[in-house]
């Protein structure tokens, strides 16, 4: 049986702006969409048959709900 792979999607994600920066484009992380981005960079780890590997601490909610509140409420 092949060894699981692992990806951390925080790491994904700072991967990929790097490489945008390099191609001429300007990424910006907004406010709130913390879980889009982490859920972005999660799907398409699975979808490269690469398991997403997060830390415990990064289950927890540290940005207040704002991912929530945007979503729910459109605040």
């Amino acid at each position: 049986m092949p060894e699981q792979q692992v990806y951390d999607p925080y790491r994904l994600i700072d991967d990929v702006e790097g490489l945008l920066i390099q191609r001429g484009h300007a990424p910006e992380r907004l406010d709130g969409r913390t879980g889009d981005r982490v859920a972005g960079a999660s799907r398409l780890l699975r979808g490269l048959g690469i398991d997403p590997l997060r830390a415990p601490g990064d289950a927890l909610d540290l940005d207040g709900q704002i991912a929530y509140q945007s979503r729910v409420h459109g605040d």
